[in-house]
């Protein structure tokens, strides 16, 4: 499938301050690309680049297989979706939605056409006279979407436009916007810290720190096979080990750690006894028991907590650092201050923060 955006070599500074580090990526048409890390790590500033609202300091931005480092925002098929809504307060639905075809100098009769047909796609029929401030968040994000559709961008670039929405409309609309982007086959960009939402909504996770990427792929890919400890960590907060290879059997891996020892299924490359390792696994995928089991690490449980269905174990190994098991529920029989041993299946641990080799 071909690309409608590339970055090649991109760097963008403020001053001293190095936003954006020689980055290289390819977003194909047609996807949902979901741009996800913490604050400050340059999700806008991309965003920025590929609007026009930003020229790179150096390398090329492409839309289409053309370089638009100078191409101004209003030359470009490209419409952003913010936080806020950006809606005129003092127009109604109707001319909030039609506001760019009047710039346009569209025909009256294709504007009306076209807002009646972006109206039913976002399911506002029967809203065109209410005003902004008459509606819920969820209905003035859907006049926001509205209102950037209309110009049939070929990229959509969405900056965090869910971040002020209660959780339970939140969710609604990540369906909304997920049923939107299939249907009409525009290629969504879409900014978040929520790694919830990127996982739910995505064709593909960009997973960003500190003005790089550490990883891009599937949501499944990032989720269960993260490369490196700070993508298990941010996507899940998965738990990480460090210990040592204390045998190696072909693919399989004896590790040393302080709280016990275990099999670890890994063909990333060729390990050596007494290399130090750091481990990645999810919370629900550790069982726990106060019996002794092959392959276990012993600990205390430190802490249960419980929300939004899950039940939180927090155990501290003998090392004094700390896991954290998942499970649904509202309590298990383990007790504050009992010895249990943690243990899971070989291939639900993997090895991270791995240089491959050919």
């Amino acid at each position: 499938m071909a690309n409608i955006v590339e970055f090649k070599d991109v760097s963008m500074s403020f001053g001293n301050n190095k936003v954006l580090k020689n980055i290289d990526l390819e977003i194909e048409k047609g996807n949902f690309y979901t741009l996800l890390g913490p604050s400050g790590c340059g999700k806008s500033t991309i965003l920025k680049l590929i609007g026009g609202f930003l020229s790179p300091t150096s390398g090329d931005v492409l839309l289409g297989n053309k370089v638009v480092n100078d191409l101004p925002a209003n030359k470009r098929q490209v419409n952003t979706v913010f936080q806020d809504y950006a809606l005129f307060p003092h127009m109604n639905v109707f001319d909030n939605i039609g506001y760019g075809l009047r710039i346009k100098k569209v025909g009256k009769k294709e504007i009306k056409e076209r807002v009646q047909e972006m109206l039913r796609l976002v399911q506002l029929e029967g809203f065109e006279l209410r005003m902004p401030a008459e509606m819920s968040g969820g209905q003035r994000q859907r006049v926001a979407i509205a209102r950037a559709l209309i110009n049939r961008p070929k990229v959509l670039l969405l900056d965090e436009p869910l971040g002020a929405l209660d959780l339970q409309l939140r969710r609604q609309m990540q369906l909304e916007l997920k049923r939107l982007q299939k249907r009409l086959g525009i290629t969504f960009i879409y900014i978040t810290h929520d790694q919830e939402e990127a996982i739910n909504m995505s064709d593909r996770i960009v997973v960003m720190r500190d003005g790089e990427f550490e990883q891009i792929g599937r949501p499944d890919e990032i989720y269960n096979r993260p490369r490196t400890s700070f993508v298990a960590d941010f996507v899940g907060n998965a738990n990480i080990l460090h210990g040592k290879v204390k045998a190696v059997d072909k693919e399989k891996l004896t590790i040393a750690h302080e709280s016990g020892e275990f099999v670890l299924l890994d063909a990333q490359k060729k390990w050596t006894v007494g290399e130090e390792i750091t481990i990645a696994i999810r919370g629900e995928n550790i069982k726990i028991s106060s019996e002794n089991q092959p392959n276990s690490l012993e600990g205390e449980v430190l802490e249960k907590s419980f929300a939004g269905g899950i039940l939180r174990i927090e155990v501290k190994l003998r090392d004094g650092s700390h896991m954290v098991i998942s499970r649904q529920g509202i309590d298990i029989g383990y007790k504050i201050g009992e010895r249990v041993h943690l243990y899971w299946q070989e291939e639900q641990a993997i090895a991270v923060d791995v240089e491959v080799r050919a």
